[in-house]
């Protein structure tokens, strides 16, 4: 049966020492006032025994004679009370030395202790044993936290933010090391920054964000629980409504000894690369080969993004972009694997956000909210020393949201509950963005940035062939000769730049060359260009036109920056080669071969919708294809491959709808176009020596310009194209 009570109410106390850390954490604490219920637990038969009477003979408890003693107890000038609990017990142990009482329930109300909330509250209860005052149980509640977030399932109510009111109480944790401000702010962090559709949502993974800090998560405190109320005030018109959830440990994994749901190998886990020291590119490379050698499957690739250093800024540019990984390690093994990983690339310890070699940071683990140590914490043999998984300053990292956009847009935060591209939407707008895309060469050659709208960057095109439709040469197959003419290129100190060499001529009904002769015409060249005396030859990105998978293989060997494929990939072993080589590749569309691809059935794309929607539908199959066999999504280069297998009127509709090739799953891909001196322009502007059709091209180039998506141009003529871009870039921008 409950106990009969003698309670006091509402006592209102003036704490001239204070009582712990004030609202702003000062130190001596100023003055503050509390409120005091006491609840006095009697033994049975005491009412009766004062009921009898009528009168104060035989009265067990003078609640006058309590309260007065408790006053002077509490608002002693000489009294400093560091903490409630102290306070609590020698309140408890006045009424406790009455015959009459046998338990003492103690409520300390601090109103005036948190900056975002109503009152923390501090309840305990006592007794007496062999004449000592013992805890028979303590609790904390943080009253009427108020603040503002997203909160809704309606366009309306996602407008803007809504006001919440929150109770949350804690019972079960080390009260040596507890606070209720530190506490306070993880709630009102967690809240403002989410964005659920509903409070059921919201308030069963705030229980779950809450367990994992250390207060709660701590694996000697398995007696935490947790009572957390969530009130809606605006949400209907004439009522209040709220859900209140009761939890303890077991109804979360615990983050201390994390206990995954589901398995690891179907999560999406990502993980942020970056680099700023050395072969800033080669440094990723090496990194993704030693994660994919030591239990991690390589899924998805983002851009990679050039970036001004963030907090240290006497620094180089980094590097950055996410990957998508699936593994069976779990967070803490794989942490230390990317710590291990990070050592073996080279890279040393310097200082906190400096400079570093490569930089591998786990950014997601599926849904899950991981939290293992403190930050702070002395590292271990690999490194680690701690892990918190969301890193709570994720959604201020345009460097890490901008790459997972390319990926995994709709991906959801665990904590925040906003999409990637929600929290990516928030960052505020720069010009320049501090973040730009690049097309990532690596030794000896250097990344080149993309920008937006685009300004091409020029691709001089020199064909090592006797028969190429507007410069081909006998002369040229001969690599002595062969240099002296790309040494030519580079005379004036305005060479291109990038150098895209071919060994076997792909015009329309032209006969294909050996493997043999077309691997003795480029290989022994691009060796040549890489000893060369000139450094700017030396350093200039080398591509290697040929769909011939060999080729490829021994070209990128002997020194080639990328593999451009009028094939897309299409013929045998060219995609393992690309996977492979980790050079960036172009994928243009094609239809049939040299002798095929001008018919009617190649030409023809009405049941794909037009040639517009064709070409997008099969650079898609391409792609999907390419980044399947392991091609990485930063390497890829588009290419729509005017003049192959398409009539005369497609190449034209192609260039006019150039942006719509870029819609959809092809968003964001660089674009490379290839039109010079080709037959559809001769005939456009009525030229039959494909040497006089250089004004056709500058129209063409001046276009492509024009339209803002075209990062490449190949060309003939580097030097004239390049004034037409000038040009182009300042009538466009100006």
């Amino acid at each position: 049966m409950t106990p009969d009570s003698v309670n006091l109410r509402s006592l209102s106390i003036h704490l001239p020492n204070g009582l712990g850390p004030s609202a702003f954490n000062l130190s001596p604490p100023p003055p503050c006032p509390i409120i005091l219920n006491v609840s006095m637990k009697l033994r049975p038969g005491s009412i009766v025994d004062t009921a009898t009477g009528d009168s104060m003979d035989g009265l067990g408890v003078n609640y006058s004679a309590v309260s007065k003693a408790i006053y002077a107890l509490v608002s002693s000038p000489i009294k400093t009370w560091n903490r409630p609990w102290t306070l609590m017990r020698e309140v408890s142990a006045i009424p406790l030395g009455l015959p009459d009482v046998n338990r003492v329930d103690v409520e300390v109300i601090m109103p005036k202790a948190l900056l975002h909330a109503d009152s923390a509250v501090y309840m305990a209860s006592h007794s007496l044993m062999g004449g000592e005052v013992v805890d028979e149980g303590r609790r904390c509640e943080v009253r009427d936290i108020r603040l503002e977030c997203v909160i809704g399932l309606h366009p309306h109510e996602r407008a803007e933010r809504q006001r919440l009111e929150i109770d949350v109480e804690v019972g079960g944790v080390d009260w040596g090391v507890w606070g209720h401000k530190e506490f306070t702010d993880q709630v009102y962090e967690f809240v403002s920054a989410s964005s659920y559709q509903t409070i059921e949502s919201l308030i069963h993974h705030l229980g779950s964000h809450l367990f994992t800090i250390p207060i709660l998560s701590d694996k000697d405190q398995p007696a935490s629980t947790l009572s957390i109320t969530i009130r809606k005030p605006s949400a209907i018109p004439y009522a209040v409504p709220s859900i209140t959830i009761h939890r303890d440990k077991s109804d979360y994994p615990s983050p201390s000894s994390f206990s995954p749901s589901g398995s690891a190998i179907d999560k999406r886990i990502f993980i942020a690369v970056g680099s700023n020291i050395g072969d800033r590119v080669d440094n990723i490379h090496k990194a993704i080969r030693e994660l994919q050698t030591n239990g991690c499957e390589l899924r998805r690739t983002s851009r990679l993004y050039e970036s001004e250093p963030m907090y240290v800024e006497d620094q180089d540019r980094f590097i950055n972009g996410v990957i998508e990984i699936s593994t069976s390690l779990s967070p803490l093994d794989l942490l230390r694997l990317l710590k291990r990983t990070e050592k073996s690339v080279g890279r040393t310890k310097t200082f906190t956000n400096g400079p570093r070699v490569i930089d591998l940071d786990l950014v997601f683990y599926g849904e899950d909210v991981v939290r293992i140590g403190e930050r702070g914490n002395e590292p271990d043999e690999d490194g680690v020393g701690w892990l918190e998984c969301p890193h709570k300053s994720l959604g201020e990292r345009e460097f890490v949201l901008r790459p997972l956009a390319d990926i995994a847009p709709s991906f959801v935060h665990p904590s925040l509950r906003q999409t990637i591209h929600q929290l990516l939407s928030r960052l505020p707008t720069t010009t320049p963005p501090p973040l730009q895309p690049i097309i990532p060469f690596s030794g000896p050659s250097k990344p080149l940035r993309l920008s937006s709208p685009s300004i091409p960057y020029i691709m001089s095109i020199f064909n090592a062939t006797p028969d190429s439709f507007s410069d081909g040469d006998p002369a040229r197959t001969d690599p002595a000769y062969a240099i002296k003419a790309v040494e030519q290129l580079f005379e004036r100190g305005d060479g291109p730049d990038i150098l895209d060499i071919g060994g076997m001529s792909t015009r329309p009904g032209s006969d294909p060359c050996t493997e043999e002769e077309e691997i003795n015409r480029v290989v022994p060249l691009i060796k040549a260009i890489r000893t060369s005396s000139n450094p700017k030859l030396r350093e200039v990105p080398i591509s290697i036109d040929t769909y011939r998978a060999s080729v490829a293989k021994l070209a990128v060997e002997a020194g080639a920056s990328m593999i451009n494929d009028v094939r897309g990939g299409t013929e045998p072993g060219m995609l393992e080669v690309m996977a492979h080589s980790k050079v960036p590749v172009v994928l243009m569309h094609s239809r049939g071969d040299s002798k095929n691809m001008s018919s009617s059935e190649m030409t023809d794309y009405a049941s794909l919708g037009g040639v517009v929607q064709g070409v997008k539908r099969e650079l898609t199959e391409l792609v999907n294809k390419a980044i399947k066999t392991g091609v990485k999504r930063w390497n890829i280069i588009l290419d729509p491959g005017l003049g192959f297998a398409k009539t005369h009127k497609d190449n034209l509709i192609l260039l006019r709808r150039l942006p719509d090739l870029l819609e959809g799953e092809l968003k964001g891909y660089p674009m490379l176009v290839g039109g010079s001196r080709k037959g559809f322009v001769g005939k456009t502007i009525g030229r039959d020596v494909p040497s006089e059709r250089g004004f056709g091209d500058a129209a063409l180039n001046a276009h492509c310009v024009w339209s803002g998506v075209v990062d490449v141009l190949r060309v003939h003529s580097h030097r004239e194209t390049r004034d037409t871009v000038k040009m182009g870039v300042g009538i466009r921008d100006a």
